[in-house]
């Protein structure tokens, strides 16, 4: 009985481990991929850049607009951003329903 707890517990701690590693930046990257392209009017987008330039003397690459004047955001940063817009829709949340309790 207790190897079945056990077991029981080590699936609930591996899921947990694969939603905060593989789910949720997943999820963060298509909000970011859809609402800063929509909220921009197209000129934001999160994709993986096609040419990339290097900086003066330090040799450090930047991302550069492209023709069409698009803003091109890596993978990472649109992790980033989509965490960013979650976190705003959380926190009005739980202020909306603090404020009407």
């Amino acid at each position: 009985m207790a190897s079945i707890i056990f077991d029981l517990i080590a699936l609930i701690l591996e899921l947990v481990f694969w939603v905060a590693w593989e789910a949720l930046p997943t999820v963060f990257y298509f909000t970011a991929l859809a609402l800063l392209f929509a909220a921009t009017f197209g000129r934001i987008t999160v994709e993986f850049p096609k040419s990339m330039i290097r900086v003066g003397w330090t040799g450090l690459l930047q991302v550069t607009r492209t023709s069409e004047g698009q803003l091109i955001l890596s993978p990472a940063l649109g992790v980033v951003a989509g965490f960013v817009i979650w976190t705003i829709i959380i926190s009005a949340l739980i202020i909306v329903h603090a404020y009407r309790s």
